[in-house]
C-alpha cells in the first residue's frame, strides 16, 4: 500500500462517520420540533438556500466533532494499550457513538415529553441538581440506555473484530493517522464552524436553530463561548444572551443592575432610575387577632381549570366545588414560576425572591401560639436550602418515612413519593396523639398524586378512565393521557373530602387554604409538562378559601399569599372576596430568577414578555394572539425594572 493511498483512507472514514451523524440529526430534529415540515415547536426551513446552508454548515460542525471526537480517543486508546487497526476502531466508534447517544437520548426524551428538554430545564425540574437531571433522564429515557449499552458493546466487539483481522494484514500497511493532522483539522472546522454559527445567528436565524440544535452545534458553541469569555464572567462570543462588554466582568446579560448610574448592567432597559420603584400591592393590614387552627393544603401539578370540570357526565373535583361553595374560589391565582420548589418556598415565605434562613408561615404560626404540623407525600429535602422551615415544624414527616410504600419508580431523592392514602394515615396518627392538645394547629399537607406519570396502583378508576401506560405517554396520545390525568385529579379530589372530614371530626371548624406549586401542559403548546412557559396551562393554579377574609385583587401569585393569610383568619364559613385589578400586574419567569429564560408581568390584558436569550419580547392578548414589542416601549422597560428589582430585593 503506498503512502498516498494509506493518506486517502482517513476520508472516506469521516466522511461515513459524518453522514450518519447528520443523518441521524435530521431525522430527531424534524420528529422532535417540525423543523423540515410543519415547524410545529419550531421555525421551519424552507427555500433552496437555506437547505443549502444548513446541509453545508451541518457537514462542517459534524466534521469539527467528529475529528475533535477522533483524536480525543485516538489518544485515550493509548491507555488502553490499544495500537494499530483496534485504536482506529476504537477512535472511531467512540467518535460516532457520543452524537448519536445525544440524538437518541433527545429523541427518547421527546417521545415522553413533546419538546426536546435542555439540561437546564431537567436541572429546574430536579430541584437544581445536575445528578437528579442525569437521573430523570434515565428514568424515562431507559430504552436509550439500553441502546447506549449496547452500542458500547459494539464498539468492544469492533475492536476486538480488528485485533483478528489485524493478523492478517502487514503491519507496514497500516497508517494510522498523526495526532497533529487531526489537531489541525479540528482546530479549522472549530473555527470556521465557531464563524459560520456566529453569522447565521445575525442574518439566518431559522438555519442557526437548526444547527445549534446538533450535538456538534451545541458542542462548538460551548466551546467557543468559553473560549471567549474573556472577562470569565460566564458569557463570551455565543452565548445566548450575547455579552455586549467581553471585557468587563461587571457588565453582563444578568449582572445586578445599578440604578442610577448610567451604567445599564445587563443590557435591557436601559439605566433604571434611582427613585423608580415597583408598583406595589395593596396594603394587606395588621394580623388578624382572631387564632381558628388552620389547614394548607399544597397540590403538586394541579391545573387551575380543573375546578368544576366534569368527565362523561362525573365531575372531577366535587369535594373542591363543595369547600370553595362554604367559602370562596380565584379564577386567577398564578404561580410566579412554575417549578415546585421555588413555588413551595415563595407559599411560605411570601416573596418573590425565597433567601435561606428568612422567617416562613412556620415561624408566624409558632410566634402565635400554634403547634405546627407538616406533612408531605415527597421527599421535602430535594431542591436545596430548606427555604420552607420544615425542620422549625413541631411535628415534621414526609415521603422518606415510609419508602417501602412508595408509589415513585424508585426511592431517589430525586423522585421519591407516596400516595395520599399514606398521608392521611400520618395525618391521622398525628391529630389523634395530639387530640388533648388545647392550642390551635396549623397543618400543612402536601398531596402528590397528579405528578407524572399520572397514575399508580393506589389509584381508583373514579371516572371509568383506563389509565396510560409510561410507553403510552406520548404527544399522539395526548387525549388519552390527559384523561388519566383527570383521574389522578378525581383521586386527590377524594382525598381532599376526607382530609376535610378527618380534620372537621378533630379540630371542628376552622380555615382552610387549598392551592398547588404550578399547572400542568399536555402538548398544548408542544410539550407535556411544567417549567418552559407562562402560558395558563402550566402557571394557573387552584385558589380555595375558606374562613380567611379580605378584598384579595386578581391577579394573584402564590408569594401574596403568607401576608394575607395572616391578615384575614377568621375561621366559620365565608371566604375571601376576589376581584379583577385592571391595574394589577403579577411578575412570572421561567428557569431562575437570577438567570431567567423568560420573564413577564400579567395582567387582565394579557402577558407582556421578554424572552431574555432572544431579545424578543411581545405581548400575548387573552385572546392568544401576540405582538412584537419594540425595545423602547414603556411596558417592557418596566417588565425589565421589576425584574431588576425582585433580583435586587429591593421594595
Amino acid at each position: 500500500m503506498s503512502r498516498r493511498r494509506r493518506v486517502a483512507t482517513g476520508l472516506p472514514l469521516l466522511a461515513l462517520g459524518c453522514a450518519v451523524v447528520f443523518a441521524l440529526d435530521v431525522l430527531v430534529l424534524g420528529m422532535s420540533t417540525g423543523y423540515f415540515g410543519g415547524g410545529y415547536n419550531s421555525p421551519r426551513l424552507s427555500g433552496a438556500g437555506a437547505w443549502l446552508a444548513f446541509v453545508a454548515g451541518g457537514a462542517l460542525l459534524d466534521a469539527f466533532l467528529i475529528t475533535a471526537g477522533f483524536a480525543i480517543a485516538f489518544a485515550l486508546a493509548r491507555t488502553l494499550r490499544l495500537a494499530g487497526l483496534p485504536r482506529i476502531t476504537f477512535a472511531a466508534g467512540l467518535a460516532v457513538l457520543v452524537p448519536v447517544t445525544l440524538d437518541v437520548v433527545s429523541h427518547q426524551l421527546h417521545r415522553v415529553f413533546g419538546r426536546v428538554l435542555g439540561l437546564d430545564v431537567l436541572i429546574e425540574l430536579a430541584g437544581g441538581s445536575v445528578s437528579g437531571a442525569v437521573l430523570t433522564a434515565i428514568s424515562e429515557a431507559p430504552g436509550a440506555l439500553l441502546g447506549l449499552v449496547a452500542a458500547g458493546a459494539g464498539v468492544a466487539l469492533a475492536v476486538a473484530a480488528a485485533r483478528r483481522l489485524e493478523t492478517r494484514l502487514a503491519p507496514r500497511e497500516l497508517a494510522p493517522p498523526a495526532l497533529g493532522k487531526l489537531a489541525a483539522l479540528a482546530a479549522a472546522t472549530a473555527l470556521c464552524g465557531g464563524l459560520l454559527l456566529h453569522v447565521a445567528s445575525q442574518r439566518w436565524p431559522v438555519v442557526a436553530y437548526g444547527l445549534e440544535r446538533k450535538p456538534s452545534g451545541l458542542a462548538l458553541r460551548t466551546l467557543v463561548r468559553t473560549a471567549t469569555d474573556w472577562d470569565r464572567d460566564g458569557f463570551g462570543w455565543l452565548s445566548r444572551p450575547t455579552d455586549r462588554a467581553p471585557l468587563d466582568p461587571a457588565i453582563h446579560p444578568f449582572a445586578v443592575e445599578i440604578p442610577g448610574n448610567g451604567i445599564d448592567e445587563n443590557g435591557v432597559g436601559g439605566d433604571r432610575p434611582a427613585d423608580w420603584r415597583m408598583p406595589s400591592a395593596p396594603p394587606v393590614g395588621a394580623e388578624s387577632p382572631a387564632q381558628p387552627s388552620f389547614l394548607l393544603i399544597f397540590l403538586e401539578s394541579f391545573r387551575g381549570d380543573l375546578i368544576g370540570r366534569k368527565h362523561g357526565g362525573q365531575p372531577v373535583t366535587p369535594s373542591l366545588e363543595r369547600l370553595a361553595a362554604l367559602g370562596s374560589l380565584s379564577q386567577r391565582a398564578f404561580a410566579h414560576n412554575p417549578s415546585t420548589w421555588i413555588s413551595r418556598a415563595q407559599l411560605f415565605q411570601g416573596r418573590i425572591r425565597p433567601v435561606a434562613g428568612a422567617p416562613t408561615l412556620i415561624d408566624d404560626f409558632k410566634r402565635r401560639g400554634y403547634r405546627v404540623a407538616y406533612v408531605s407525600g415527597q421527599d421535602d429535602t430535594h431542591g436545596g436550602p430548606d427555604l420552607v422551615g420544615f425542620e422549625r415544624a413541631d411535628f415534621f414527616v414526609d415521603a422518606r418515612s415510609s419508602p417501602e410504600r412508595r408509589t415513585s419508580r424508585t426511592a431517589l431523592t430525586v423522585s421519591l413519593q407516596v400516595s395520599w392514602r399514606v398521608v392521611l394515615e400520618q395525618v391521622r396518627a398525628y391529630l389523634e396523639s395530639t387530640r388533648d392538645d388545647p392550642r390551635p394547629v396549623f397543618l400543612y399537607v402536601n398531596l402528590v398524586d397528579t405528578h407524572f406519570p399520572y397514575h399508580h396502583a393506589e389509584l381508583e378508576p373514579l371516572l371509568g378512565v383506563i389509565p396510560v401506560s409510561r410507553a403510552e405517554i406520548r404527544a399522539w396520545n395526548a387525549g388519552r393521557v390527559f384523561e388519566t390525568y383527570l383521574q389522578a385529579a378525581a383521586n386527590v379530589d377524594r382525598a381532599i373530602g376526607e382530609l376535610l372530614a378527618l380534620w372537621h371530626e378533630h379540630v371542628g371548624d376552622s380555615a382552610v387554604l387549598v392551592t398547588a406549586d404550578h399547572g400542568q401542559a399536555f402538548y398544548e403548546d408542544g410539550m407535556l409538562g411544567h417549567g418552559q412557559s407562562l402560558a395558563d396551562e402550566q402557571t394557573r393554579i387552584p385558589l380555595v378559601v375558606k374562613g380567611i377574609r379580605g378584598d384579595w385583587p386578581e391577579p394573584l401569585g402564590l408569594a401574596e399569599l403568607r401576608g394575607r393569610v395572616l391578615a384575614g383568619l377568621s375561621g366559620g364559613a365565608g371566604g375571601a372576596s376576589f376581584a379583577p385589578d385592571p391595574e394589577r400586574e403579577l411578575f412570572q419567569f421561567t428557569g431562575s430568577l437570577a438567570r431567567p429564560r423568560e420573564i413577564a408581568l400579567r395582567s387582565s390584558r394579557g402577558l407582556t414578555v421578554l424572552d431574555l436569550a432572544t431579545g424578543q419580547a411581545r405581548l400575548e392578548g387573552a385572546d392568544g394572539g401576540a405582538t412584537p414589542l419594540p425595545t423602547e416601549d414603556a411596558r417592557l422597560r418596566e417588565l425589565v425594572w421589576t425584574w431588576e428589582s425582585v433580583v435586587s430585593d429591593e421594595p
